[in-house]
């Protein structure tokens, strides 16, 4: 009797999980690491989520309209050659500590489930550049200055060895940090020509309560 209540109790916890909105819009997640500080009051490590993914395409440069796939938590790049066919994708975080703050904010990748991606091409290692937009702003190609001398803010390293080592420490790849804004965004872009194939890298950035949690996250405060 004891053992069908419990069940019951699982089930019931399922189904408000699979209920859950997917995923959160800006998604704020204090509730797991805490760190005690040298005068013994505890740093909470507050995680946020993109308020916006925006795919764009070198092959449309001007497209604005319901963004490209309709998307706005869809990760996807592509690079055969340099500006050709390529795609970039721009993340944009919003609600975070001001400037006046001082607090540093860190961008981490967790990376997807290996089923929950597509990935392909001879090194689908992807660059990251911290850009300034308003929030909310449109995205199209010709906003895109991963090409056009913005600075390098970080590299995630898409070659399968590297990304079988950083699973086997977590699966967090941290990328680089940088002083808190209320609004943050990058733009990524692969980092090389795929010759014969093009590079490729797609999923869908999920953000708690949905799982399993991927993609990327704003981590301060500890």
């Amino acid at each position: 009797m004891r053992f069908a209540l419990i069940i019951a109790l699982v089930a019931a916890l399922l189904r408000q999980t699979l209920a859950a909105p997917y995923p959160l819009s800006n998604a704020t997640d204090t509730t797991n690491t805490t760190f005690s500080t040298p005068s013994g009051g505890p740093y909470v490590c507050q995680r946020v989520y993109p308020a916006d993914l925006a795919v764009v395409n070198s092959r449309y440069p001007d497209y604005d309209v319901d963004r490209l796939h309709q998307a706005k938590r869809f990760f996807m790049l592509r690079r055969q050659t340099l500006g050709e066919g390529e795609i970039a994708t721009r993340v944009q975080f919003q609600r975070l500590p001001s400037k006046e703050s001082n607090k540093t904010c860190r961008l981490e990748f967790v990376l997807p489930r290996e089923e929950l991606q597509k990935i392909s091409g001879t090194n689908p290692s992807f660059n990251v550049y911290q850009v300034e937009r308003e929030p909310d702003a449109i995205a199209t190609w010709n906003t895109y200055k991963g090409n056009d001398g913005a600075d390098l803010f970080g590299r995630v390293n898409g070659e399968p060895e590297a990304l079988k080592k950083t699973r086997s420490v977590g699966g967090v790849s941290v990328i680089n940090e940088t002083a808190c804004n209320e609004t943050l965004t990058f733009q990524m872009g692969m980092a090389y020509d795929g010759g014969g194939l093009p590079n490729y890298w797609e999923f869908s950035n999920v953000a708690p309560p949905a799982w399993p949690i991927q993609g990327f996250r704003i981590v301060y405060g500890c």
